[in-house]
């Protein structure tokens, strides 16, 4: 792994609903990890806003034409009410697609390397035509569309926000070019990413989601993790792998009940970056999705960059509370069962 990560942080501060929990605050928090000890291994990036051959190239021009009108007249709240729009939402939404598009380009450009594009607004709810769940434009679609216009053939998206990034799911089911492998936790919003879910047509097969029940803590993710990502990885040998990196499955986030801390996303940045050496030679990019208690995005953030760069983590904000973890080893069974015929190991 290269001894540099290319980093970009756009905290988007014209796209600032008062109250809402997706602000600028959330990306303001991740300034101590570039004053911090990782501050000098990132190399900084100067995204441009996203191009619309980009942007149609995940995007229905109709949606696209929508948000540019309703950010003209914003505040404007879109679908259910979750979702807003303002006079400067359009263009942060064009900076962090594009964001996306450039740590793409970085590790793209150099063998061994890897990125982290800490932007927002996140995307990867936006469906083809459809903004939501504080999502505007789908960030990683849009990166891997690109990489894949760049002479990528196999993009492995490995989504651990604790919500399902069902816009991202459904832009790629029918595309054999792109796995996605989703780890979320179950009846939270947007109510998808079920167990059956494998992608349609001549993208059967290139959908996995582990829809977790609560409780579930750094033993149990990683163990699932350890079980399904090689079997994934070496059935698919992607030759690019992109994150959606949410950080709101840490125990402390205020929007659902998963119990992750910072060393267990260490952990599990330190497995994806196993998977990108063993066969994307080494690329890998993480993009910003969710993660909605500042102090502990930072500390996430910081705990996945050292896992980048095969440094130890940063001590947690505060150790979470004891509490009983649910039994996985059923879901486990199913998962295996399901995409690989069997329940009994690799």
């Amino acid at each position: 792994m290269s001894s540099k990560i290319g980093w970009c942080r756009l905290a988007a501060a014209d796209h600032d609903l008062s109250g809402h929990p997706e602000n600028p605050t959330r990306v303001h928090a991740l300034a101590a990890v570039e004053r911090g000890p990782l501050g000098v291994d990132l190399e900084h990036l100067e995204p441009r806003p996203a191009e619309l051959p980009a942007l149609v190239s995940v995007h229905d021009q109709a949606l696209l034409s929508t948000l540019e009108r309703a950010g003209q007249h914003g505040p404007v709240l879109l679908d259910t009410g979750d979702t807003y729009i303002l006079p400067g939402s359009w263009q942060a939404a064009r900076l962090s697609a594009g964001a996306a598009m450039a740590a793409t380009d970085y590790v793209l450009d150099r063998s061994g390397s890897a990125a982290f594009s800490a932007a927002r607004p996140p995307g990867h709810h936006a469906s083809q035509n459809r903004a939501m769940g504080f999502c505007l434009l789908n960030n990683i679609a849009i990166a891997a569309r690109h990489a894949l216009s760049r002479g990528a053939q196999r993009v492995l998206i490995v989504d651990f926000d604790v919500h399902h990034g069902n816009g991202t799911q459904d832009i790629f089911a029918e595309d054999p070019a792109v796995f996605y492998l989703s780890l979320h936790q179950r009846r939270l919003f947007p109510g998808t990413g079920h167990l059956g879910d494998t992608g349609s047509g001549p993208g059967k097969g290139t959908v996995l989601n582990i829809p977790l029940p609560a409780g579930v803590d750094d033993p149990g993710y990683l163990h699932l993790l350890d079980e399904i990502l090689p079997r994934v990885a070496d059935r698919f040998r992607p030759d690019l792998v992109l994150v959606s990196a949410g950080y709101d499955a840490h125990w402390r986030d205020p929007l659902a009940r998963l119990r992750l801390t910072a060393s267990g996303f260490h952990q599990i940045v330190a497995r994806l970056r196993v998977v990108a050496s063993d066969y994307a030679q080494g690329k890998l990019a993480l993009i910003l999705e969710g993660g909605y208690d500042p102090e502990a995005l930072a500390v996430c953030v910081e705990a996945s960059l050292a896992a980048l760069l095969g440094r130890l983590a940063p001590t947690e904000v505060e150790p979470a509370p004891e509490h009983p973890a649910p039994f996985l080893q059923p879901l486990l069974d199913q998962v295996l069962e399901l995409h690989f015929g069997n329940s009994q190991g690799r």
